[in-house]
């Protein structure tokens, strides 16, 4: 019922270690083109909002540069890495859908301060928190309330990346698609207008059975 929560925490958790890789097929076309981006904060202050230490904002810090020389990754690189995570699945969609929800700018690409903050949020964030992140997922053009048109693209965006591209049955997959929208939708729209409200969304989310998937999945 949480394929679209469950495949986030997945790529997360392939990545929790800190050993994120940011590498293209051609990193020195990348760095060629782009303006070097430095992080705005200092280590001190990265710390005191993300609750990382100091050797594991380095370590994080090390890495992206040396896969990304450039400091910011384009939305095309990231769809890369998405692939990398799922590579027996269509990811773009899915990838554009994350991309802006780690771009909290929407400044057209993903800072070192974005990643961190991401991650501090997954990984150390309270439930709310948590969820507060899944919600402006799923809120496409993060105007506050997710319509039943966004909710379907994403939960679309999510059958693509997890099932296998030969193995695509177009009128089972849309079928599926359709019926767990309409659940989840039913589920979340607990006023009946046609729109979930974040307050709507957490107040259902926050119930014993969806705070187990959380801890089970993210621990």
């Amino acid at each position: 019922m949480w394929q679209a929560v469950e495949t986030s925490i997945q790529a997360l958790n392939k990545n929790r270690r800190l050993n994120v890789s940011f590498k293209t097929s051609s990193p020195k076309n990348n760095s060629a083109i782009s303006p070097i981006s430095r992080p705005t904060c200092s280590i001190t202050e990265l710390m005191r909002k993300t609750n990382f230490s100091k050797d594991e904002i380095r370590h994080l810090y090390r890495t992206f540069k040396q896969d990304s020389p450039s400091g910011q990754v384009s939305k095309e690189h990231f769809a890369s890495i998405i692939a990398t995570l799922f590579p027996t699945g269509e990811c773009y969609r899915y990838s554009v859908f994350l991309f802006r929800n780690i771009d909290r700018s929407n400044s057209g690409t993903i800072r070192f301060e974005d990643l961190v903050a991401t991650f501090a949020i997954l990984i150390h964030g309270s439930i709310e928190d948590r969820l507060n992140w899944i919600f402006d997922l799923y809120d496409l053009n993060k105007d506050g309330k997710i319509t039943r048109i966004e909710l379907l693209q994403l939960v679309a965006s999510v059958f693509q990346l997890i099932v296998p591209v030969c193995k695509l049955n177009y009128t089972s997959i849309t079928n599926a698609i359709e019926e767990r929208t309409n659940q989840l939708f039913h589920n979340w729209d607990r006023n009946g207008n046609g729109l979930v409200y974040k307050e709507d969304f957490l107040q259902y989310c926050l119930q014993v059975d969806f705070i187990n998937f959380i801890l089970k999945k993210i621990n």
